[in-house]
């Protein structure tokens, strides 16, 4: 039995030959002018397809280029539309009140301003006309290191060179 399996085996092997090994057996090869007619066609066919693939990628680009243009004007289209607030009467009223705020707010402060003023003037006639070293000493020392330093020293100069004038030295 071994002995017809391996007959069997052989025979399939050397039967059947091999198939057409060669490029040059039985091939039809129209060679005219140095051209050789399938090869030809198939890399027309080639070129042909490339052609359509370049064509569809340039209608694809197009297509994006399209849709990003269009998704800029939405873009901009959306950022022009919506609720706005500080629009027509209503942000008219709203400035307008907003402005009359900012100015009582200023003339507030600017009052407060002036009346500190003319509280420290009176303040500094006052020392500067009681004539008292140790007074003035204590004012000062008080006011050293501070931002008000510069002004207190200023005014009591002032009132004292003013105090000066009115009562010449007898």
């Amino acid at each position: 039995m071994k002995l017809i399996l391996v007959f069997a085996i052989i025979g399939l092997m050397i039967l059947p030959g091999c198939g057409n090994l060669s490029p040059r057996q039985d091939q039809k090869i129209n060679n005219q002018d140095g051209k050789i007619g399938e090869i030809e066609n198939l890399a027309n066919s080639m070129k042909n397809e490339l052609g359509n693939l370049k064509t569809q990628n340039e209608i694809q680009n197009s297509k994006i280029g399209q849709m990003q243009q269009g998704m800029v004007n939405m873009q901009s289209s959306a950022d022009n539309s919506g609720v706005q607030i500080l629009s027509g009467s209503g942000g008219l009223i709203f400035s307008i009140i907003a402005l009359l705020a900012a100015t009582t707010i200023a003339l507030h402060y600017r009052t407060i301003a002036n009346v500190q003023t003319k509280t420290s003037e009176i303040l500094a006639q006052t020392i500067a006309a009681h004539e008292d070293p140790q007074l003035e000493d204590n004012v000062f020392q008080a006011a050293m290191y501070t931002v008000a330093e510069e002004s207190v020293l200023k005014l009591m100069k002032k009132h004292k060179s003013l105090i000066q004038k009115i009562t010449p030295m007898a």
